[in-house]
């Protein structure tokens, strides 16, 4: 059993590394530059079935939604503002997401709507929805739930909390079946 799917992982991580290379060939020259810059021209495959190309995750500080507690011991935090204290909170519950999630660029698309960097680009929830296989309600409850995690009011591209609440009532009255 264990054999099939390694298999099949490796077909599917066979299919992935042809197509990030295609991608990376169809690059213009300062495209490629900034891509090598951001260590980006080679695909990031797991090759360990760990979640992580070549360590245990569990091993990595980013792993833990925990505040670091030797650096509390040691007052390291003193010294910084409340507001930078709350950016690299969100910053650590984010990554910490990032590597929790099977899919790693659906939670950075959906960060994008969640903080409206995609109303800029034009870019929609059904669009992210058709490319990730997936349907626009489950793009909205994942941006929700960024939203709602770190403590952000939702974008322009979302609607906000009051209208979901009507839209979920308005659900399920309509799918409430009738009686006689």
């Amino acid at each position: 059993m264990k054999d099939e799917y390694s298999k099949r992982q490796s077909a599917k991580d066979a299919e992935y590394e042809r197509e990030y290379q295609a991608w990376v060939d169809s690059m213009s020259l300062d495209e490629r530059r900034e891509a090598e810059k951001l260590g980006l021209l080679k695909p990031c495959v797991q090759r360990h079935g760990n979640g992580a190309p070549d360590h245990d995750m569990a091993d990595s500080p980013l792993a833990s939604h925990e505040p670091d507690i030797a650096a509390l011991v040691d007052h390291e935090d003193d010294h910084k503002d409340p507001q930078t204290r709350e950016v690299a909170d969100v910053l650590r519950h984010f990554v910490a997401d990032l590597l929790s999630e099977g899919n790693t660029r659906l939670t950075v698309e959906c960060l994008a709507v969640a903080i409206g960097l995609s109303a800029y680009e034009g870019e929609t929830m059904t669009e992210i929805a058709k490319r990730h296989g997936i349907t626009r309600a489950a793009v909205a409850k994942r941006c929700v739930e960024i939203t709602e995690r770190l403590n952000l009011a939702p974008s322009r591209a979302m609607r906000n909390t009051r209208a979901r609440r009507i839209y979920q009532r308005a659900q399920l009255k309509r799918n409430r079946p009738s009686l006689p």
